[in-house]
């Protein structure tokens, strides 16, 4: 593993792209890389928001839960991501609790160091405004197609969204390499393990997609954008 990363490695990342390497040296004494286990947490929510990361490899899940532990909804996130968006600039902690889905490395900032190189530089602000806009529009679409009554539906439109999400162009279609089971489609989609695996076998039946190792590949992700009854 790395103590430090160079000026040619942060331009591997799209929000620093553009930058100079003069300006990129004020930044390189404050960025540190780290690896940790499948399951380990990064931070916790409620946790004072001392740093920023960028995913370099694996999987990441953002998770909350309200205060009865009744709802809980999660993000995740892909490499070469930066996170947590939330609460940039304005929170004083964490509003998830991020854990591992693999094994995976990180780079990280501290935050008010990250946040005073930001706030003088427009081009990383408008690209970090973009961002943010995605995400707000993905995750909005999410709602609106999860919130139905129909169980099938939820569980289809979690699928779908994942694949927007995370799904990567594969020889065989689309892979989304971030492991889920049964339990985790369960909880996104607020239906039981036994709903997700009678329609995960449909689906593998119909050769709509298949598992390989706790991976989705999808051979027909045209399935997903047409109504289902």
């Amino acid at each position: 593993m790395r103590h430090r990363w160079t000026i040619d490695d942060l331009r591997q990342l799209t929000l620093f792209a553009t930058c100079s390497s003069r300006t990129l040296e004020q930044l390189i004494p404050h960025v540190y890389c780290r690896t940790y286990r499948k399951g380990q947490l990064l931070f916790m929510e409620g946790d004072p928001r001392e740093r920023v990361y960028f995913l370099m490899s694996g999987y990441i899940r953002l998770e909350r839960m309200n205060e009865n532990a009744t709802h809980h909804y999660a993000d995740y996130v892909k490499p070469k991501q930066f996170f947590p968006y939330n609460g940039l600039f304005t929170g004083e902690d964490y509003r998830h609790t991020a854990e591992a889905m693999t094994d995976i490395e990180v780079i990280y900032i501290p935050t008010d160091r990250f946040e005073r190189f930001v706030s003088t530089q427009s081009s990383m602000l408008l690209y970090i405004i973009g961002q943010m806009n995605r995400i707000l529009d993905l995750h909005e679409r999410r709602v609106q197609e999860i919130i139905t009554p129909s169980a099938k539906e939820r569980v289809l439109n979690t699928l779908h969204f994942l694949i927007e999400d995370l799904g990567e162009p594969d020889e065989q279609g689309v892979r989304v390499r971030c492991p889920f089971t049964a339990v985790e489609l369960s909880r996104l989609s607020g239906t039981s393990r036994e709903t997700v695996s009678t329609i995960l076998a449909k689906l593998r039946k119909e050769d709509v997609l298949r598992i390989d190792a706790h991976q989705l590949v999808i051979g027909h992700p045209e399935y997903f954008e047409q109504d289902i009854d």
